[in-house]
């Protein structure tokens, strides 16, 4: 058990502070921080935690104190408590303790804890320089005394088995369907035996049949393993104990990730759960347990309704989608039993019939219809295909509600549904995407979806369902939110009565730029400082603001609007941040751009205090333009979150609105279609660029549902295979108007609306020619060269005036609605978009040369790969030139071939697959190549236990090493003096008490060759001298292999303790044998005098809450380690013994050479042992 139930009671603790009476707990590396209510107020009283390996059994508090500042009478009460902290207790009962002293009764008074009955005996002190006598019980011989837990701890009993033997194997059964059923499963902790612990299940992604769009768009890897963790604070639950119980919270809780392994380390899944604040150490990659893209919807969806809804699934016989609905329509009812009879609640679920069966495969259902008498459903089995699929067919479920989708809306990225509260915890709860991510990972397309929906917006053309609704954006008044430089009207000066003024121009010396009086509050404004004054009668509640909120400023004489965040409210003063200024003619400067005004001048301002959703559709995408417009550049946003680090947030910058930072969330979130940005053209990528289109931007797309990918290769397979089936599929141009863009990322391709007519029949239109396609763009539709005006989102660094997109199509034209002069196509299975290329005003020049010269080889490379395109039907660029495609970027063809029935006779040497779609194959794991192998540990974990297992499994670890204890001669080492007078102290005594008897339970509950040290109880006379052998070395190692040879058996090491351990390391030597110096060709980090040379075992790299067990095993590890060369036995020397004054000599020079510190006592150590020999004159040994 130890420290992971320590962790475990810690964060159960940190989940649920108030069960024991507490506010919060938090952890800080060996400290814990308790927040606890007292008679003064809050109070943070911390525990000091010695070694936790043997935790509960075996630990104590060292120590409890109060920050400086507490009253005395808290002071004294903790202090009083602390000397009651000996011997082991469970972190439950320390903290209900703190709550005891500090709480009030009711006459106000504190409890103190002198009137509670002491549990444990205080330990008996050491003497400075006090030697320990011989004893037959080891712990009483090292001042510690054998006590039986306490009642009040029998929850966390550390028995190896705390339920019988039959229940046992009841949960092993449950695990062994997990595994029947495709997927792995593993656990962490003592679960079987019913203590707290973690249940792991896994599937490889590429078993899933996820089209290779979607785990683009998903940001997974087919390789790597979905994961679902389980974690059980009080034991295993079975699905009859959450049908008995009325209330399942705290039975178990869920996380979900990804993981190259199929089993995340011990201490990641540790950390999936917990709530604290400290660093864990890093993990190999390998084993390092990553977020899913909607591991927050998923959290949510499993801690609050699983399991309510597998109560209705197994009570009622719904499906999945029918407790979903019963669930949302009654679960506030008290009778729910009659409503549940409703039809419509009853239905079968649906699913796409190309899914694999690892993803349709419903247990309950099968367990329904077959099982035998005693038998009972495999909750993990129940929970692992919900999350399969919950996460396959994330699409068809609102990421809020988790209710179906509306059918008629096919993404490729989940979403949320038209419900006004679901998009608004979509946006502000974090469950959409992060912006900073993509800001930092992909900046041009964040700055294509921000231009195509100002393009939409200032069109006026941005559909009702589009509308950012339920986002809680606040604006000012939209006709005075639009005012820049040029203003429909002119406004008197503030406090003089209005005049009639001809409109100012430009270049007027007149300019006055205010807003109306009758709608803006009235200040003097100094722009130097960020202060607004105000008159002296103005009140709070006049002016209705409160800091965080924004504003929208005119100063005299000022042409731009400026938009600041209110800081700091003095009254008359209000402190302002940085100003964003807006000009209608031009576009917005940075924040902090000086304005040649250092005093303070007239001014007024507006509120943002209209609600975005209750303006009209028009005025709403007038709202919109302005807000995108305030947004800085992405490259300026970008460079932003980069200065920030992992933590920056674009909400803490005040150079974004709040308004403005809502809607830029709201775009990146709502785009359902994965667009990746090809860069420009190096020798790196350039053979990922479609060869033809010089001064294109290029990005690939995917758009449509998941499985879009699936029926387009259906649909090829069916048809183009049928008709061509050497070039299945042709590719062609769609072009539309820019505005249309926003929309058609997000519904993929359609004919919904008429937008150029329909000349040539109902479907989308394509065509083979770049300039026809171009045209229906409408290219330049927003060039005003005779105005200021804008073209483009003013902040774009693309600057687009034009998207193109390239389709895949089945190569059927004479299926089509029309095949000339152009595709009309109305399947829209038939079409799959593979690229998106827009242009910019950089490069618009050379798109009005459709007769420019083809660029040579040298000047665009060829590609080494292109696609075999049709010899009829091909798209050419703005030159009449055939374009080349890359073969990367479409497999349909490939997957087609091996779908054809003419194809299939020749596709000899497959593996066999399991049920599924043939274009995205299952393979089972354990005919997998790619497949990680399975720890024996959990080969065991679903074998059924039998009595006589546990003696078979002790019986064959003696013949796993050739180490035989107790045979060590320890009269013939030479070691350290005992410590006298100022070399021992009460503290380290104490503290390397408990750390052996930590060591010797860890030594006795651990088979001897897994351990690989060993340290004779019977020969350990002084607690600052500990003789360790290490030995079973991995049999491959030459160490090994030359110990075997030589008849050695251990590696004897000395561990020498000073007055300063825990603060100070130990000093660490080999006595025996004698290895090859670094010099000659060794290694291990041994070093010619025989010291260990390890930054651990210095002031640099040494640690106070280290335990000897943790030292063990690194001293271990380097001398196992193949770097930066082999530990090897001296051949000549290797039965001679190190010298103490040459390990102390070889460690000075070790740490000098590496610039590591020399414990401050460590001299003195020496010293005083040198002392020692001297006046004995003799070699001091054990025995």
């Amino acid at each position: 058990m130890g420290r992971k139930e320590y962790r475990a009671h810690l964060e159960q603790a940190a989940a649920s502070p108030e069960t024991y009476g507490v506010l919060q707990v938090c952890n800080k590396d060996s400290e814990i921080e308790v927040l606890v209510q007292c008679q003064h107020g809050p109070l943070t009283v911390t525990a000091v935690i010695d070694e936790t390996c043997d935790y509960p059994q075996s630990h104590s508090f060292i120590s409890l104190y109060v920050q400086d500042s507490a009253p005395n009478d808290i002071s004294h009460a903790i202090a009083t408590l602390a000397e009651q902290q000996i011997g082991p207790k469970t972190i439950f009962t320390l903290l209900r303790e703190i709550s005891q002293c500090l709480s009030t009764d009711t006459d106000g008074d504190t409890d103190m804890p002198d009137s509670q009955p002491d549990d444990l005996d205080e330990d008996d002190d050491f003497e400075d320089g006090a030697e320990l006598s011989d004893a037959s019980d080891d712990d009483d011989f090292f001042g510690i005394e054998n006590r039986p837990p306490s009642a009040e701890s029998t929850e966390t009993e550390t028995y190896d088995d705390i339920i019988p033997l039959a229940k046992r194997n009841l949960v092993r059964r449950d695990l062994v369907r997990v595994k029947e059923a495709g997927f792995r499963v593993s656990v962490c902790g003592p679960l079987v035996q019913g203590h707290p612990g973690y249940l792991i299940s896994t599937c490889r992604i590429a078993k899933l049949g996820i089209s290779d769009e979607a785990m683009q768009a998903w940001q997974l890897c087919p390789a790597d393993y979905l994961v679902l963790l389980i974690h059980y604070p009080n034991g295993y639950k079975h699905i009859g104990d959450i049908q008995e119980s009325t209330g399942w919270k705290g039975m178990m809780d869920f996380r979900f990730g990804v993981c190259s392994s199929y089993k995340p380390s011990r201490s990641e899944v540790i950390k999936a759960f917990s709530t604290l604040t400290a660093d864990s150490p890093s993990e190999d990659d390998k084993s390092k347990l990553q977020k899913l893209f909607i591991s927050g919807p998923l959290k949510d969806l499993f801690c609050e309704k699983f399991l309510p809804l597998l109560k209705c699934r197994v009570k009622e016989g719904m499906s999945w989608d029918g407790a979903m609905a019963f669930w949302h329509d009654h679960h506030a009812t008290e009778q729910k039993g009659k409503l549940a009879r409703d039809p419509k609640y009853q239905k079968e679920e649906t699913s796409a019939t190309n899914l694999p069966a690892l993803v349709t495969e419903d247990h309950i259902s099968s367990f329904n219809s077959n099982h035998a008498p005693g038998d009972r459903l495999s909750l993990p089995l129940v929970a692992m295909q919900f999350y399969v699929r919950q996460l396959v067919r994330c699409t068809e479920f609102c990421l809020i509600c988790h209710r179906k989708m509306p059918a008629d809306i096919e993404a490729i990225k989940p979403y949320v549904c038209e419900s006004q509260l679901c998009l608004y915890q979509y946006s502000h709860l974090g469950f959409g995407p992060s912006i900073e991510h993509e800001i930092i990972s992909q900046p041009a397309v964040v700055d294509l979806l921000v231009s195509l929906c100002w393009a939409t917006v200032k069109s006026g053309r941005l559909k009702p369902r589009h509308l950012p609704l339920g986002l809680g954006l606040r604006v000012p008044r939209v006709d005075i939110l639009k005012l820049g430089g040029a203003v429909t009207e002119p406004y008197p000066v503030v406090g003089t009565a209005p005049v009639s003024l001809p409109a100012p121009s430009m270049d007027n010396n007149n300019k006055q730029w205010l807003l109306p009086s009758e709608t803006a509050h009235a200040a003097r404004l100094n722009l130097e400082t960020r202060e607004l004054l105000f008159e002296m009668t103005v009140t709070r509640a006049s002016l209705n603001l409160k800091p965080g909120d924004w504003i929208q400023l005119r100063v005299l004489d000022v042409e731009e609007s400026l938009h600041c965040k209110v800081e700091q409210i003095m009254l008359p003063i209000i402190k302002l941040s940085k100003p964003i200024l807006y000009s209608a003619t031009e576009r917005s400067r940075a924040s902090g751009q000086d304005i040649p005004i250092s005093v303070f001048q007239d001014a007024n301002f507006v509120a943002y205090d209209k609600d975005l959703d209750s303006l009209d559709p028009s005025s709403m995408q007038e709202a919109m333009v302005v807000l995108l417009d305030l947004l800085p550049t992405v490259k300026e946003m970008r460079e932003f979150l980069l200065q920030g680090g992992a933590h920056a947030d674009l909400a803490k910058w005040p150079r974004i609105t709040s308004s403005s930072l809502g809607l830029l969330r709201w775009i990146v979130a709502s785009n359902r279609a994965c667009i990746m940005q090809i860069g420009d053209p190096n020798e790196e990528n350039e053979q990922d660029h479609v060869w033809g289109m010089p001064g294109w931007k290029q990005f690939r797309i995917a758009m449509g549902a998941p499985d879009k990918e699936r029926r387009f290769i259906n649909s090829v397979s069916k048809v183009g295979c049928a008709i061509n089936p050497d070039i299945p599929t042709i590719f062609a141009w769609h072009g539309s108007s820019l505005f249309n863009w926003h929309s058609i990322i997000r519904e993929g391709l359609n004919f919904e609306e008429t937008m150029n007519g329909r000349a040539f029949g109902h479907g989308v239109y394509l065509s083979k020619d770049l300039t026809t396609s171009l045209g229906y763009s409408r290219f330049g539709i927003y060039s005003n060269t005779n105005t200021n005006t804008s073209n483009n989102w003013r902040s774009s660094e693309l600057a687009i005036h034009d998207a193109i997109s390239l389709n895949e199509v089945v190569n059927a034209p004479s299926k089509f609605v029309s095949s000339t002069p152009h595709f009309v196509v109305d399947q829209i299975d038939w079409i799959q978009t593979r690229y998106l290329f827009v242009h910019t005003s950089a490069s618009r020049p050379a798109v009005y040369q459709p007769r420019a010269a083809p660029r040579t080889p040298d000047e665009q490379p060829r590609l080494l790969n292109p696609i075999v395109q049709d010899s009829t039907h091909f798209p050419v660029n703005i030159a009449h030139e055939r374009i080349e495609i890359p073969a990367s970027a479409t497999r349909s063809r490939a997957k087609a071939a091996k779908s054809s029935p003419r194809r299939q006779s020749v596709t000899k040497g497959y593996k066999k697959l399991k049920t599924g779609s043939i274009q995205d194959p299952i393979h089972d794991d354990d005919d997998d190549v790619r497949s990680e192998m399975t720890d024996q540990d959990d080969c065991e974990l679903l074998q059924m236990e039998s009595e006589q297992t546990e003696s078979a499994t002790a019986s064959n670890n003696s013949a796993l090493t050739d180490f035989v204890p107790g045979k060590l001669d320890f009269k013939t080492l030479e070691i350290f003096p005992s410590p006298e007078g100022d070399a021992a102290s009460i503290s380290a005594s104490r503290r390397l008490q408990a750390d052996f008897n930590a060591i010797r339970k860890v030594q006795d509950s651990q088979p001897l060759h897994e351990l690989g040290w060993y340290i004779d109880p019977e020969h350990t006379d002084n607690l600052y001298q500990w003789i360790v052998e290490l030995h079973s070395f991995e049999p491959s190692l030459p160490l090994a292999q030359d110990m075997k040879e030589k008849g050695v058996k251990s590696v004897v090491l000395e561990l020498t303790f000073g007055k300063d351990y825990p603060f100070a390391p130990p000093f660490v030597r080999v006595i025996r044998p004698r290895f090859l110096p670094f010099q000659q060709g060794g290694g291990g980090h041994v070093t010619a005098g025989g010291a260990l040379c390890m930054e651990l075992l210095t002031n640099d790299g040494w640690n106070a809450v280290n335990s000897i067990e943790s030292v063990l095993m690194q001293v271990r590890l380097a001398m196992s380690s193949r770097e930066p060369r082999d530990a090897r036995l001296d051949p000549r020397a290797y039965n001679s013994d190190y010298r103490i004054g040459e390990a102390v000599e070889a460690y000075i020079r070790a740490c000098d050479t590496h610039g590591w510190k020399v414990p401050p006592g460590f001299r003195q150590m020496v010293r005083a042992g040198r002392a020692g020999r001297a006046d004995s004159g003799l070699l001091l040994r054990f025995g």
